[in-house]
Order: structure tokens, then sequence, then C-alpha cells
């Protein structure tokens, strides 16, 4: 017997392919592949700054994945809205990753790096969970550019934030972080980022992590009876 919610992703496919921000798609994935073209002109890297510009601009466009013009429509769906925005995520997810696989090998570039793989996961991530916050607590169809304020803010002015904090050397670079070494850095954006996106789906009836420990019962004091000592 197949499994139920495995069937409504299937069905679910459809409708959420034509309710993507395609348009916008059209316009940032060219827009990408022209940054990169520039970037490895004379003689230039485009893995330094080029490739990480067009992927912020990936991201922008990823977080408007939550956008949900009718949200007010299908929140009573018996569909859960984890398993919407799921099927959601692994559409636009995909056609980001196919564009951005196309970025790494224009001009000198040969192909994706291990630092630029990750520096992608990292903005994938961060996109995401931007867009899940901002989708909780604005109203939907304005959400997407408020977590895009977002994705720039932890990408590119946190780096420069710590370069100058730090008194480092300022550079958009994969494999040039502002603090520790480029795998940690880029972990620890995208361990923060999946943590923040499963928080922003948390149910609001269900209790946090302060009331639970405030629920928790209390092992009881043990008295000292009259004459004896404690």
């Amino acid at each position: 017997m197949p499994d139920n919610r495995a069937v409504t992703a299937r069905l679910l496919a459809r409708p959420s392919v034509r309710l993507g921000r395609w348009p916008a798609f059209l316009v940032i994935a060219p827009l990408g592949a022209a940054v990169v073209r520039q970037g490895g002109r004379d003689g230039g890297d485009p893995s330094t700054m080029a490739l990480p510009l067009a992927t912020t601009l990936l991201g922008t466009w990823l977080c408007l994945a939550f956008e949900d013009a009718a949200a007010h429509m299908t929140s009573p769906s018996p569909v859960t809205l984890t398993l919407r925005r799921i099927v959601r995520v692994t559409i636009a997810v995909t056609a980001a990753t196919l564009a951005w696989l196309a970025y790494t090998w224009i001009g000198p570039l040969d192909g994706p790096t291990v630092h630029m793989a990750a520096m992608y996961a990292a903005v994938t991530l961060v996109a995401l969970a931007c867009a899940a916050i901002s989708a909780r607590v604005i109203p939907s169809e304005r959400s997407g550019v408020v977590a895009a304020f977002g994705l720039v803010g932890a990408i590119v002015a946190l780096p420069f934030a710590l370069a100058l904090a730090l008194d480092r050397q300022i550079a958009i670079d994969p494999s040039r972080v502002p603090l520790g070494d480029p795998q940690s850095y880029w972990a620890s954006i995208s361990a923060v980022a999946v943590l923040a996106l499963v928080l922003a789906h948390r149910d609001p009836a269900l209790p946090g992590p302060i009331a639970w420990l405030r629920s928790r019962p209390r092992r009881p004091r043990h008295t000292s009876r009259a004459g004896e000592t404690p």
C-alpha cells in the first residue's frame, strides 16, 4: 500500500510548479550567469567574487519560496503546511541547483569545488530559514523581500563586519572566510540556519523550550523532623 504522504506529495507537485516564482527566476538566473562571465574576463577568477554574488542572487529567489498569497485559504487544508512547503522547496532548490552548477562551468571555472559547494549549501539553507521566519511574522505576499534582506545580511554583511572586527582582509570568497577554516565556517552557518528553519516551523500550540523546562515536575525537598539533624 503506497504511503499517503508520497501520494499527496505527487499530487501537490503540479500546482506547486505553477505557483513557483518563475518570472523572477528567468531574470535572476541569466543575470547570475552574466555576473560570473564578467568576473572571468581578462584573466579574472570568478570564484572569488562573481560566483558568490551570483549564488546570493539565486538565494534571493529562494527567499520567495514560501510566499503564498492564498495562505489564508489553504491553511485549513488537511495537507500539512510542512508537506506543502517540502514539495515547493524541492522544486525550487532543484531549479536553483541546476542553475548554480551551470555557473561553476562558465569561463575558466572547471566545476564546483568543496568550498563552493559548502557556500552554496549555506546560502540555500539561510535563504530558506529567512523565508520561513519572515513568512511567519509578516504577510506572505511581502515576506520574500524581507527574507532577502536577511539573507544579504547573513551572507554578505556579516563577513564584512567580522573581517572589520578581527582586522582581516575583506573578501567575498568561499575559501577565504573571516573566521576559522572554510569548512567550519560554512558548516556553522548551515547548522544555525537548519535550527532556525526547524524552529520557524514549530507548532505555535506546543510549549517552547523554556515552558517545557518549567513544566517538569520538581523533586520534593526533604524536610527534617523535629529533633533530627538534616
